[in-house]
């Protein structure tokens, strides 16, 4: 199980890993799609993935999974919903991936053999994952071994068995892919042409003056565009304007707020408490478990470490005086000093971890007295403690732990420490075993304080839930159109608020807690329909569907001032190309240019075919690309740029000494990781795929 501990602490890792891989599918008896039920496979179906149909409960099926898997590895018994959420979005990318992956797998041939999967767990070149799960954390190295021993015991451990069969899809999912692109990227090639046009783009570096006349010089006024113009454009360039279905609204919310009255309610529910935690007879910090909404916090500190007003109150009172009632942090609060000590600040201690048996609860405790024993009658600690001690963190060096500040250990073992003398050797139980623990040394002592603080919430009344309820449903049924509830808001001085452009997997509108149920009711409603009234969080809100885009390409009318702004841009840098061409054939130099058209002459340094921008211009690649080919002290042809037109004078040009190899590298290298990037995400893109998943989440 040591294994299978150390796989846990390094879960992060292979969560990390398996996004865009697939998990096995456990297929649920399916209760709901027998002959007999009531239910259509339509209705049941949250994808169509080229042309494969998947089901809820496949789908949930997976999520399960990796539910299971993710609080396995943290440890959590529950997930909180952004977790959830999460994992549902990993889980849909993955189906995604193994589906369209998968079909292309098999049209090639493409597989993982068993040897392949024996040589990357326990062969010569070993998997990273592997080798990270399975590598000695004292000493850094990999242990082959282990990994054998682990696949041998791994059938009598269910757990353990869990994560191999996740590690080994993994490793399995991933090899397929990397076979696959590697076949598909053979299809590059990095030719002598583009090596040469490379290089010789790089071995220029100029200096240069330029001028640009820039669209905007021109009035709109002096262009035009036509209807066909745009008409032709939009025809053209259809894929352009590709839009997913979307939802606008707008929407009020009535937030549920303590009022005066809850607040002196809570103050006097707490002064009702006071004596009884005033009273020398009580458990002080069982009393703030069971009463207090502040956890119990069993430090001692330091009076430069409290609030001034409790500072004030500690350094002056006795012990069980209680201080308060006082109002912090939305929550009125009762501290009672419970204890003064002259404690260090920390301390330096060794142990000897020994874990409980649950066959043999006794084992740990006797096996502990012994050692007490031995250590009583001058037996070597570091030795007992590399031989017995189960915390191998610190086994190895003698089960020395080093300095520790007060509160970084569990709370036996800490009071053992802190309160215990200096060279004592003691026995304690932890939720971690039982300890024995050897006080090294001890800080310089100070005086600290022991605090208990009763805490209780100012929180809403249910008389104020209820008023705030009434209040919503009031003025939706006095504001039931979106005339009557634009009207009411702008009487009242309410103000609203905007869910725009929507999308219908969308989890967030705003700063709405958990609106999931809003976005589904907007993709169900019609335009000018207001929603019920829904509760989130401390907020009730109502909404109106403003505004319905559907799938597919925008309408022409939607996108009509686009495309007249772009092709007025496009008529006006022609218009700026033939007025800085007429200047240029008139054989004018560029200062004589740049008075003729009323413009100004910046300058640019230390340019290469790889600069990114140009001062005075911006990102502007084809500026870039005519300084770099222009002759020395010629006027440049005027190049149309994104923000307007340019002339360019080269002032120097310098040769620069490439190296033709490295540039194929590094040429090799980008067309590789280019080809791994966009592989995936092209055959998603070209793949059929038919998300129902906000009919069920």
């Amino acid at each position: 199980m040591a294994t299978l501990e150390r796989i846990r602490s390094k879960g992060g890792v292979l969560v990390a890993v398996m996004i865009g891989f697939a998990l096995l599918a456990f297929i649920l008896t399916d209760l709901l799609s027998s002959g007999n039920s009531i239910f259509q496979r339509s209705q049941m179906e949250i994808a169509e993935i080229d042309g494969e149909s998947v089901s809820i409960q496949e789908f949930q099926a997976r999520v399960s999974e990796m539910e299971e898997y993710t609080r396995l590895n943290s440890g959590e018994s529950a997930l909180d919903e952004e977790m959830i959420n999460r994992l549902r979005d990993q889980a849909w990318n993955q189906m995604i991936n193994e589906i369209v992956l998968g079909k292309k797998y098999e049209e090639l041939g493409i597989e993982v053999t068993s040897a392949e999967l024996v040589e990357m767990v326990t062969g010569s070149e070993v998997h990273p994952m592997i080798r990270q799960l399975f590598t000695n954390p004292q000493t850094g190295v990999f242990d082959k071994q282990q990994v054998i021993n682990f696949l041998r015991s791994k059938q009598y451990d269910a757990t353990a068995n869990f994560y191999w069969t996740f590690v080994e899809n993994q490793l399995i999912n991933e090899r397929l892919f990397r076979k696959y692109s590697s076949l598909f990227g053979k299809g590059f090639y990095v030719t002598n042409q583009w090596i040469e046009s490379e290089a010789n783009a790089r071995s220029n570096k100029v200096d240069f003056n330029f001028l640009v006349k820039r669209i905007t010089s021109i009035d709109d006024k002096e262009v035009s565009v036509s209807e066909s113009e745009i008409k032709a454009y939009y025809n053209e360039n259809i894929d352009e304007f590709r839009q997913e279905a979307s939802r606008d609204i707008e929407y009020l919310t009535f937030d549920v707020e303590p009022t005066e009255e809850d607040r002196e309610s809570t103050r006097e529910r707490l002064l009702e408490m006071k004596d009884d935690f005033s009273s020398p007879d009580i458990d002080v910090a069982q009393f703030v478990r069971i009463n207090s909404d502040i956890p119990f916090n069993p430090r001692y500190m330091k009076p430069e470490a409290l609030d001034p007003e409790i500072r004030d109150f500690v350094t002056t009172a006795s012990e069980g005086d209680v201080y308060g009632p006082y109002f912090e942090d939305e929550t009125f609060k009762l501290t009672r000093l419970v204890d003064v000590a002259q404690i260090p600040d920390s301390v330096r201690a060794r142990h000897i971890l020994l874990r409980n048996n649950p066959q043999n609860p006794d084992e740990a405790d006797q096996l502990a007295d012994s050692l007490m024993n031995l250590l009583n009658n001058g037996a070597d600690f570091e030795e007992l403690a590399r031989q017995y001690s189960e915390d191998q963190g610190s086994a190895i060096n003698g089960g020395d732990l080093g300095w520790f500040r007060q509160g970084q250990m569990v709370q036996p073992f800490n009071d053992a420490c802190f309160f215990g003398k200096e060279g004592e050797i003691v026995k304690v139980e932890s939720q971690f075993g039982i300890h024995i623990i050897h006080i090294m040394a001890k800080g310089i002592p100070s005086t600290k304080y022991q605090l208990a603080t009763l805490g209780r919430e100012v929180t809403y009344s249910s008389k104020t839930y209820q008023d705030v309820y009434s209040e919503a449903t009031r003025f939706a049924a006095l504001n039931n159109t979106p005339e009557k509830f634009n009207k009411a808001i702008e009487e009242q001085n309410l103000t609203k608020k905007y869910g725009r452009n929507l999308q219908k997997n969308d989890r967030n509108v705003g700063n709405l807690e958990s609106p999931r149920e809003l976005v589904k009711w907007a993709f169900k409603a019609e335009k000018g329909d207001m929603s019920p009234i829904f509760e989130f969080g401390d907020q009730f809100v109502i909404a109106f569907l403003t505004n319905i885009t559907e799938e597919g390409n925008m309408p022409l009318s939607a996108v009509r001032n686009r495309i007249e702004r772009q092709l007025m841009n496009e008529k006006k840098k022609e218009k700026l190309i033939e007025q800085l061409k007429e200047q240029k054939e008139s054989g004018k130099s560029l200062e004589e240019i740049a008075e003729a058209v009323d413009g100004e002459i910046q300058s640019a340094s230390d340019i290469t075919f790889n600069s990114f921008q140009v001062t005075g211009a911006g990102v502007e690649p084809a500026l870039v690309s005519l300084a770099v080919y222009s002759p020395v002290n010629q006027v440049s042809e005027p190049a149309a740029g994104n923000n307007g037109v340019y002339l360019v004078q080269v002032t120097n040009k310098e040769e620069v000494e490439v190296d033709k190899e490295q540039i194929k590298r590094q040429l090799v290298n980008s067309l590789n990781q280019r080809v791994s990037y966009q592989l995936l995400q092209t055959i998603r893109d070209n793949a059929e795929i038919v998300d129902n998943r906000s009919n069920f989440y």
